[in-house]
Parts: C-alpha cells; structure tokens; sequence
C-alpha cells in the first residue's frame, strides 16, 4: 500500500491493515490524468471522493460569458468532491482540471453510506476525518469570501499574500499569474500591473514564480 494513504488525513487513526480492507471494500481505484483534462464538469452526477496522490488540480467555475472563476487549487495528499458527498446536490457545481500529470484515489459514495463485514468498525473514524476536512474547507471558503470583500485589486492582493503560508516573507507561487488573476477576481494584466505598482511602492518583489513582502506592516495598512 502506498505510505501517502497510512500517512493521509483521511485515514487518521486507521491501522495499515485496515486500510487496504476498506480500500477492497470500497471498490478504490488510482487513475491518472493529462495535464488539462477534466477529471469532471459541471452537470455531471456526483458520485466519487478523491484524494490527490500526485501532482495538483484547478477547481473552477466557467460562466457563459466565458469568465472564468478560479476557486481554489488542490495539492498533494488533499481530498476534493467532498462537499457534494453529504449533500442532496445531483450535479457538480464546478470543474475539476488537471495541472500537468495527476493521479487520483477515487472511492465512490456508497462507501461511506453502507457498512459492511470487512471494514465497518472503521466507518465511524473516516467518517469523522471526512468531517474534520469538510470543516477546514469551509473555513478555506470563508476566506475567500472575506478575500473577495477588499473593495480594491491591491486590497485582494494584500489580503491574499498576507494570509499564504510563508518563509522569510517569500510565497511561492503555486498558480499560474492567468489562474492567480481568475481566483483574485481580476484581469492577468491587471494583476500584473498592480504588482508592479506594489513593487515600487516597495511593499513586495515579484518575480518568477515567488512574491518576497517586503513591508508587512504597510501591505496590513492596505487592508484597512
């Protein structure tokens, strides 16, 4: 068995064992996927958990005007498709895109409905650390909503950078500048210039891939 799954949230607190029990049981599958292909769309039908083994994979939201809202991004050892597991939703709400190669665990919901003879006692935990995950999610997307709420591009941005987990003030960026701009609500222009405009003012250093604060303080200041 993989070292990621004993080692992974979702398992928390489950013997190896019973691990690969419940992975039989349910019926779990690894599958990979290219980079940009869809690992589901919009008004599909429900009915898979994943967890991200390798690579990361863009959460989005298309409209028909063609804008596209980036949600958030998973990364390795993160669970998606959970909100819908304990809702009544029957179609997905958003894609789910492929960032260069990934592979997936993908167990389906009538695991976590059905107990059986094999792996039931264990129900109750993974159960649990599916609600604990839903839970950070949640928190994830509140905020967002409270990211969304700066009335400028510069307050959004300062509000981002200083909510990233961070060393020696240096985010490494893990979205593409596009992707970046789509989840901050605004242009890839736009969000270039203000950068460069943060950048001389001396709040940040933007380069390749990274954003150094260089002036926590003031970029607080931009937050009201």
């Amino acid at each position: 068995m993989d070292k990621r799954l004993q080692d992974n949230k979702l398992f928390q607190d489950i013997e190896k064992e019973e691990i690969e029990k419940m992975l039989i049981c349910a019926k779990a599958k690894e599958i990979e996927y290219e980079p940009e292909e869809y690992i589901f769309r919009q008004e599909q039908k429900p009915s898979k958990l994943f967890l991200l083994l390798e690579g990361s994979v863009m959460i989005t939201k298309d409209f028909a005007s063609g804008k596209r809202d980036v949600l958030f991004l998973v990364h390795e050892g993160e669970v998606f498709g959970e909100m819908f597991l304990f809702s009544d939703t029957e179609s997905y709400w958003y894609d789910a895109i492929a960032q260069g190669k990934v592979k997936l665990l993908e167990l389906p919901w009538e695991f976590f409905y059905h107990f059986c003879k094999n792996a039931c006692k264990h129900h109750q935990l993974i159960t649990r650390n599916m609600l604990e995950i839903q839970s950070e999610k949640n928190f994830f997307m509140t905020r967002k909503l409270h990211l969304l709420s700066g009335t400028t591009l510069r307050e959004r941005i300062a509000i981002w950078l200083l909510e990233q987990e961070t060393e020696n003030d240096t985010i490494i960026l893990r979205m593409k500048r596009e992707a970046l701009a789509d989840f901050l609500g605004t242009t890839r222009p736009s969000l270039s210039r203000e950068l460069m405009k943060m950048q001389q003012d001396k709040l940040i250093e933007a380069g390749k891939g990274f954003i150094k604060i260089k002036d926590r303080c003031k970029l607080e200041e931009v937050c009201g």
